[in-house]
């Protein structure tokens, strides 16, 4: 009890029964953001101080900033504290960097945009009139400035280096430094908010700044542009954008990303907080590529390994101790216990992904959170096994994470997020659409060289079939409408899976799989028949707008049904034939299985290709939405029927007799699935399509 030990008994009783006297010259001091959870047992015993927001003003935080600037160098030991108020400058003890120069040049640059009531004032206070993905506060915001500005200071001693024969002129360097303060406040005040609110960032920089900015025709900003330290000019960030092509099969590799003005903007910036080794977070909506984003930018700095941690509600720090366990080494030095990464000069980066994802306890605090904030903040953490201290070397944490408002999700805690610099990473515009599949189709048409052509268009049809879509169905009318770009991911590689054993297609085989593969992604989760016949029509819409030339009768004639049930390959088929075949193996699986004839109609049919169809797409996994007796369970059970014994059946025909126990040395392929289809069966209730 905290009470005993503040009054006159100073008497500390432990979990184990234990009692310690608290010395008469000790005494204890409790830094907390809230008393929401302390009794009035331990508040009445202590005295207080409260810290208002306005204690430690913008203004005074910008000068300690500058101050630290002009007299820390950032190539010191103690990097990561440069920028943190109320350090101690001693500026004797590190004159003697020969960088010291270029940062006193550079924060003599910035002091007048600090200046109260000018620029980065102004704009902080735009920002905090604007909407953020996560609460907005003045400490991240300028913590996050201070780290784009260190970066831009780097740059200009990184690049005096190595052109010591040509270095930087003054004029050049104020040129750089203040444009790139214009940059660095729209991602550091407005970085966590959507694009559009970017811009109008950058459109109110431009009324507040006498600044030389690029030429903005309609429709950009100033986000548009970047700095090219040589010279001091704009450019544009599309010319930066590198164009790629790939191979075919490279279409449903989970690893390839195709370079668009979004990912070099976010690469730069994320390279900036890298090298920093702060703390850092994406957060967006799900598909909007946070992971592939960070991982991208992870694999281009050689000196970094990254460690990937799935966050659920239930994780906790062992967690994180685990994970130092299995990548780190701990060495005993003079000044204490060290922890540092196994492979020598390289930096641990722990990436933890669904980071807001863990549960409060009772007191409102997420335990895995507040450990790794005491990484940060503290710099290592207490061993419980011998109670030593263990410091940090070369590790760092970045994490992604849904927004806030999302469900399951749980806002994480300003003490936390001031360490933190965050970036909304939002869906892609449809310029950034079409350059990311424009580059997937072009690969896939590669198979079937007379439909090459036909890149362009069936681009276009596909993004704007999507954006259509995400706009006319959202989460509001119901919770399972999401479309991300997952879903043109997904439409890229059942055209892909659809063409690629076949030598010749003609255009309108092309569409007609274009449509099916819509169909199937768009329709086949939507709810009532008006939806679905707004899907319908918008097909043939696009379609037709993109290919004015194809035959439409042939093309999109309903019902579109793809299966390679009859077939080798995933190609039309007949309602009425795929009747006959399915109804076939039915008879066989009611008879070995369920001993209840079934009836077959047009909706089974339908959900049995639908089901067979993801099964075998790579990451095929399937949500089977809809009210219980449905016939959900049997519909997917007879699939999985049928591909088992088809696969079964190829099996057998590949293996030679002394191949056999090898691969199965107990039963049959079949009589395994049998016997756990009985299994599955026991317990399931009788569908609507049973017969009687």
């Amino acid at each position: 009890m905290l009470s005993s030990v503040l009054d006159d008994n100073k008497l500390l009783t432990l979990p184990n029964g234990e009692r310690l006297n608290l010395p008469p010259n000790v005494r204890i001091m409790f830094e907390v953001e809230h008393l929401r959870y302390a009794t009035l047992a331990t508040v009445s015993r202590c005295g207080m101080i409260w810290f208002s927001d306005d204690v430690v003003e913008p203004p005074m935080v910008y000068q300690q900033y500058l101050d630290t600037l002009a007299s820390v160098p950032l190539d010191g030991d103690d990097e990561d504290s440069v920028d943190i108020p109320g350090r101690r400058i001693d500026a004797s003890a590190d004159s003697s960097s020969p960088h010291l120069a270029t940062q006193k040049q550079v924060a003599t640059i910035l002091q007048p945009y600090f200046a109260r009531g000018e620029l980065v004032s102004s704009a902080l206070e735009f920002a905090a009139n604007i909407e953020h993905i996560m609460d907005f506060t003045t400490t991240r915001a300028l913590t996050t400035l201070f780290s784009l500005l260190n970066k831009t200071a780097r740059n200009i001693v990184e690049y005096n280096i190595q052109h010591q024969d040509f270095p930087l002129s003054a004029e050049n360097v104020e040129q750089y430094v203040t444009k790139r303060l214009l940059v660095n406040i729209i991602w550091a005040f407005s970085g966590d908010s959507k694009l559009d609110l970017r811009a109008e960032m950058g459109e109110f920089l431009q009324k507040q700044t006498g600044i030389d900015l690029p030429p903005l025709p309609p429709g950009s900003s100033l986000l548009d542009y970047d700095v090219i330290i040589s010279t001091g000019e704009w450019i544009a960030w599309h010319s930066k954008v590198p164009s790629i092509e790939i191979e075919a099969q490279a279409v449903t590799a989970s690893d390839v990303v195709v370079p668009t003005i979004d990912t070099v903007r976010h690469e730069e910036v994320l390279y900036s907080w890298l090298s920093e080794h702060k703390p850092l977070m994406l957060c967006g909506p799900p598909g909007s590529g946070k992971t592939m984003t960070l991982f991208s930018a992870l694999r281009k700095l050689p000196d970094m390994e990254v460690v990937g941690l799935n966050f659920s509600s239930a994780t906790t720090p062992e967690l994180i101790l685990k994970t130092f366990e299995q990548y780190c080494e701990y060495r005993k030095t003079p000044n204490g216990v060290l922890l540092a990464p196994i492979q020598i000069g390289r930096w641990l980066v722990v990436f933890c992904d669904e980071i807001n994802l863990p549960a409060i306890d009772k007191y409102g605090t997420q335990r895995v959170i507040s450990f790794i904030r005491q990484l940060v903040e503290a710099g290592g953490y207490w061993r419980a096994s011998d109670m030593a201290w263990v410091k940090l070397e070369r590790i760092q944490f970045v994490g992604a994470c849904n927004p806030p408002t999302d469900p399951g999700r749980v806002p994480l805690s300003h003490r936390f997020l001031r360490h933190a610099p965050l970036i909304m990473v939002d869906y892609p515009g449809e310029i950034s659409l079409k350059q990311i599949y424009g580059t997937y189709n072009r690969a896939l048409l590669k198979v079937v060289p007379n439909l090459r052509a036909y890149a362009e268009p069936l681009t276009d049809a596909m993004v704007e079939f999507y954006l259509a879509s995400q706009k006319r169905f959202t989460t509001d009318i119901q919770a399972h409408y999401v479309y991300s770009p997952r879903e043109l991911t997904r439409w890229v590689r059942g055209i892909y899976e659809a063409i690629r054993p076949l030598e010749m297609l003609p255009m309108e085989g092309l569409v007609r799989v274009w449509a099916h593969e819509a169909l199937r992604l768009f329709q086949d989760r939507l709810v009532t028949e008006e939806e679905k016949q707004w899907t319908d029509e918008n097909i043939d819409v696009a379609a037709l707008q993109h290919f004015p030339t194809v035959n439409a009768d042939e093309a999109l004639a309903r019902p579109i049904l793809f299966s390679n049930w009859t077939s080798k390959n995933y190609i039309p088929v007949d309602r009425e034939v795929l009747r006959e075949y399915t109804k076939a193996r039915l008879r066989v699986f009611y008879e070995e299985e369920l001993d209840v004839p079934l009836v077959l109609f047009n909706d089974v049919l339908d959900h049995v290709l639908r089901i067979d169809r993801v099964f075998r797409q790579v990451q095929g996994h399937l949500l089977l939405i809809g009210v219980s007796g449905s016939g959900k369970v049997r519909s997917s059970c007879f699939t999985l029927y049928h591909d088992v014994h088809a696969l079964a059946d190829h099996f057998i025909s590949v293996c030679c007799l002394d191949e056999w126990p090898q691969h199965l040395p107990d039963q049959g392929l079949q009589q395994v699935h049998r016997r756990r289809l009985r299994r599955r069966f026991e317990d399931c209730p009788p569908p609507f399509w049973n017969q009687g």
